[in-house]
């Protein structure tokens, strides 16, 4: 288990959590980078590092994302990814005279409401959350995992300038079968935001034989008319 817990220190005192909300953000809080992100521990884990029952981390997660602790990101059919908000959201404290509080200080935390949402909970859609899962699912592992929230955002990026999901996919898929092809070690795989953010997708958003695209059949001394007879007469 990690030496640290990466947690905001305003939730030590903040009166709208229990000593159970507390714990589970602190089991959170040992699988974080070093930003707060990056956390797929799964309910079961934090439940058992937390010393509490899988229900009252549901309940406690659920409290944590209201108060603005925590950012949580569902993933279809996965664990899902959280995200340690470090630091405090607007219109967080007020000061009382006299001071009423447990540390004797006069400071009471005050939540913020919550606005009214105009744009999707995670600000994207259904679809470009189906189009993210995909992707993740078929694209090469490396040693070290993706970064889920930047490799989201450059696949969103791409997806709202008016590419298709299934473009998307189907490269994915094709950079897969060409890493499998030429034997690509794990440490050389391009990470998921570089991949599509520089648009290298687009190399592979092309018709492909046995993982090759036409480029690379004839670049490797083969002929292409092999190539344009195994996908049926061309590119």
């Amino acid at each position: 288990m990690p030496n640290l817990s990466i947690i905001p220190a305003r939730a030590v005192g903040d009166p709208a959590l229990d000593a159970s909300h507390v714990r589970v953000l602190c089991a959170v809080g040992l699988h974080t980078d070093s930003t707060g992100g990056n956390v797929w521990t799964s309910v079961g884990t934090l439940a058992r590092e937390s010393g509490v029952s899988e229900s009252t981390v549901h309940r406690a997660l659920a409290t944590l994302e209201e108060h603005g602790y925590l950012r949580i990101i569902p993933r279809v059919g996965r664990t899902n990814l959280y995200e340690v908000i470090l630091q405090r959201p607007e219109g967080v404290s007020s000061v009382t005279p006299g001071g009423v509080t447990g540390d004797r200080g006069g400071v009471s935390w005050v939540t913020p409401k919550r606005p009214q949402r105009t744009t999707p909970k995670n600000d994207y859609t259904e679809q470009e959350a189906q189009v993210i899962d995909a992707v993740w699912k078929n694209y090469p592992k490396r040693p070290e995992p993706h970064p889920f929230l930047a490799a989201r955002k450059a696949i969103v990026a791409v997806l709202r300038g008016g590419v298709t999901g299934a473009a998307l996919i189907r490269a994915t898929q094709r950079y897969a079968q060409h890493c499998v092809l030429n034997k690509t070690e794990p440490q050389y795989v391009k990470s998921i935001p570089r991949f599509f953010a520089d648009d290298f997708w687009k190399v592979y958003d092309v018709a492909m034989g046995h993982g090759r695209t036409r480029e690379e059949w004839a670049r490797s001394g083969q002929d292409v008319l092999e190539f344009d007879r195994l996908l049926g007469g061309g590119e």
